[in-house]
């Protein structure tokens, strides 16, 4: 059975250096990672077009359509970078931390692999974010990745 690899996606500078850190641990153990891109549902987005003559199941058709396009573009992008490690893509509808928790688990993954977004302390600590939620919330090694921004500001 394969090292597996459960990595979230976002396509942010974060996301990318989670990836490319996953792809490095998966040539070493001869890994498979499962690149996770988790959406939330039609009642985490605003600005939507609306149509006097939509019922709420078509906006919410439209939304959901609208996040799981952007996570199909997303991950082809992440699947293009891996070179020839196996990799595969996953898309759920769940907030991230819990998409990613459900995606390791049904996988059994032995590792989490995030990026970072550069967060202030203040702003994790209010808003909650996606890594903190996960080394808090499962008993399996998450690695946290900076950006190559953030590792060249480091001391």
């Amino acid at each position: 059975m394969a090292f597996t690899i459960v990595v979230g996606y976002d396509g942010s500078d974060g996301a990318k250096a989670a990836l490319d850190e996953a792809v490095d641990l998966a040539r070493q153990l001869s890994g498979k990672i499962f690149v996770t891109y988790a959406y939330r549902g039609p009642n985490s987005y605003s600005g939507a077009p609306l149509d006097p003559d939509d019922t709420l199941e078509d906006l919410v058709g439209r939304l959901l359509e609208r996040a799981r396009t952007l996570g199909e573009k997303l991950l082809a992008e992440a699947l293009a970078s891996s070179g020839d490690i196996q990799i595969e893509p996953v898309l759920i509808e769940a907030r991230p931390a819990q998409g990613l928790l459900t995606v390791a688990r049904q996988q059994r993954a032995k590792i989490i692999v995030v990026g970072t977004h550069g967060e202030s302390p203040i702003g994790a600590m209010v808003l909650g974010s996606t890594a903190y939620q996960l080394v808090h919330s499962t008993n399996k090694p998450v690695l946290v990745v900076p950006t190559a921004k953030q590792r060249r500001k480091a001391p």
